[in-house]
């Protein structure tokens, strides 16, 4: 999937692209276009790529400074296909077993069996009857994975005439986009640390399991199902591989090139201007923030929505992070 461009002059006839902003959706719109054959800068102002997946080091200590996690392989083995290439051309994988520990309280831990089995035998102990219940719930949420990741994520979303079609329509109920995966959770199991468990993925969508389809149920399948992996050497090594083969495609990624102004003159993107430079394009496609873009980047005759419209949206709440670095072992209880 690649993100829309702003403004779009011409595919046939550009030649140029700036993509402003190297976090996944910026390197992945690069180097989809570079294969294509544009000519394609990629702008970031930070000194390192990544967004909000970038790395970050001090004293001797490496972080990640975003996601964790590593779900859904599927998704960075499609990508990385796109271009002939493996995920393991680039970094090494190591699934987790246990998947993570949830700690409800300092004498209450929960490990998350890899495997399927234990996992089911884990539930058991919490209430019995709800290991076939919990595998009964991963099959439909299996199908809600495998459905909505077709004929939903996999769009670009420009239309909604792309999802005009009786079969997608058809499913929608199947998908259970009608109800909460809250209620869903409750209907098949009563213990209330198994319903946390089962909610916590939403979190993931800054949203709450009662105003969240029980489609999303899909993300307790790639929890639970597909695992959760760890890319050898950090999370940031993802990124590497991608900045490695935007880089083999012919992508000139530019670091500490903050874009301070999209120039529009006749209502088509053709330049952009950072701290210190201008670069002239045909295209140019915004990967950083929607908002920020369109707020503090473009003059206010090209925005599409008001200061106004944004003050009054409901954003997902965001977290405070603290990096702590130790250079001994520690008892993780």
């Amino acid at each position: 999937m690649l993100p829309q461009p702003l403004f779009v002059k011409s595919f046939k006839l550009a030649t140029k692209i700036i993509v402003i902003g190297a976090g996944f959706a910026g390197l992945s719109a690069a180097t989809c276009l570079a294969d294509k054959g544009y000519q394609v800068t990629l702008l970031e102002k930070n000194e390192v790529a990544g967004g909000r997946a970038r790395k970050f080091e001090a004293d001797g200590f490496l972080f990640d400074m975003g996601p964790s996690w590593y779900w859904m392989p599927d998704v960075f083995e499609q990508y990385f296909e796109l271009f002939g290439k493996k995920v393991s051309d680039y970094y090494s994988l190591v699934r987790l077993d246990p998947s993570y520990t949830v700690f409800f309280g300092k004498e209450e831990v929960m490990e998350i069996p890899a495997k399927m089995d234990e996992l089911l035998a884990m539930f058991e102990t919490y209430e019995p009857g709800s290991g076939k219940q919990l595998k009964d719930f991963l099959a439909e949420a299996q199908y809600k994975y495998e459905v909505g990741m077709r004929e939903f994520v996999y769009k670009p979303s420009l239309s909604l005439l792309e999802f005009a079609d009786l079969r997608i329509v058809s499913s929608l109920f199947r998908l259970q986009m009608f109800s909460s995966i809250a209620a869903s959770i409750r209907k098949r199991f009563k213990h209330p640390k198994l319903i946390q468990l089962l909610e916590f993925p939403v979190l993931f969508l800054g949203a709450t399991p009662e105003n969240t389809p029980a489609m999303y149920s899909l993300m307790n399948y790639a929890d639970m199902a597909l695992g959760t992996w760890y890319p050898m050497g950090g999370m940031h090594q993802i990124i590497e591989g991608m900045v490695a083969l935007a880089k083999e495609k012919g992508v000139d990624i530019r670091l500490g090139q903050e874009v301070k102004q999209i120039y529009v003159p006749n209502g088509h993107a053709s330049k952009v201007v950072t701290q210190d430079a201008s670069y002239d394009a045909d295209i140019v496609i915004g990967g950083a923030d929607y908002h920020h873009l369109e707020q503090q980047i473009l003059e206010p005759q090209h925005r599409r929505y008001s200061a106004s419209y944004w003050e009054k949206r409901t954003m997902a709440p965001s977290s405070l992070l603290f990096y702590l670095g130790i250079n001994k072992k520690t008892n993780r209880t």
